[in-house]
């Protein structure tokens, strides 16, 4: 199983860092941090480095501090860090913070694998919470993705009505849940927390051209759990009629 192979490789990253001027802190995120019981062959390496301010650059430019093992794989796919691939297959994404900055960054808190001091431990628990909106709010949101989803579709724009009504209402509608294993995707082990849903998702996640079926699905759920204005509704089943 990969779980031991991750923690390890995890673990040479932090003792990698211990070596370099300018680092602070290596924490762990997701499954690789505080939720180790979740690692599984199909894990990942999720981690942010803080550095002192005026590093940043430095370990963003150059990956040594990575190179525990061969990389495979780089590429920085935001300003703040690299998506990355050793040559056994281990996959990872981190980012880099200076201290100035961590005051201002989401993320859930995390295992710190290594500081440089007790005192930075605070960085372990973000400042910026994120908050799931109410069930209300996301069911009127899907709602209305659901109607200009469907605009789109009749006029045309396949691809955009599929990215509202099966993307993004749907997104909405598993927000409506509330608690979220991951506050950054809706989708996570939804299947696994939420197995309510799964029918939901059969019904009204259905592909390319298939929009204004799965429209109606997924406003039979909402009626059911939520009150739909009727004009809105008026509406939107004239265009799952047109």
């Amino acid at each position: 199983m990969r779980r031991k192979e991750l923690l390890e490789r995890m673990d040479q990253i932090g003792r990698s860092v211990a070596k370099h001027d300018g680092t602070l802190m290596l924490l762990a995120l997701g499954s690789i941090g505080l939720e180790t019981d979740r690692l599984d062959d199909y894990s990942d390496l999720d981690f942010f480095l803080i550095v002192e301010d005026g590093h940043k650059a430095r370990f963003i430019d150059n990956l040594d501090w990575l190179t525990v093992e061969p990389l495979a794989y780089q590429f920085q796919n935001t300003k703040d860090g690299h998506k990355i691939m050793y040559e056994d297959g281990i996959y990872g994404e981190f980012a880099v913070f200076e201290v100035v900055e961590m005051p201002g960054i989401a993320y859930t808190p995390g295992r710190v694998v290594w500081e440089r001091d007790e005192a930075l431990h605070a960085f372990a628990t973000p400042n910026v919470v994120t908050d799931v909106p109410g069930a209300a709010y996301c069911y009127e949101e899907a709602l209305t993705n659901l109607y200009v989803g469907l605009l789109r579709e009749r006029r045309g724009e396949r691809i955009a009505g599929h990215q509202l009504i099966q993307v993004a209402a749907i997104d909405n509608v598993l927000k409506a849940h509330g608690e979220l294993s991951d506050p950054f995707n809706s989708t996570r082990r939804v299947e696994v927390r939420h197995p309510d849903v799964i029918r939901l998702l059969e019904q009204g996640v259905l592909g390319y051209g298939r929009s204004v079926e799965a429209a109606a699905a997924i406003l039979g759920y909402i009626e059911a759990r939520h009150p739909v204005n009727a004009s809105l509704k008026r509406e939107i089943e004239r265009l799952l009629e047109a």
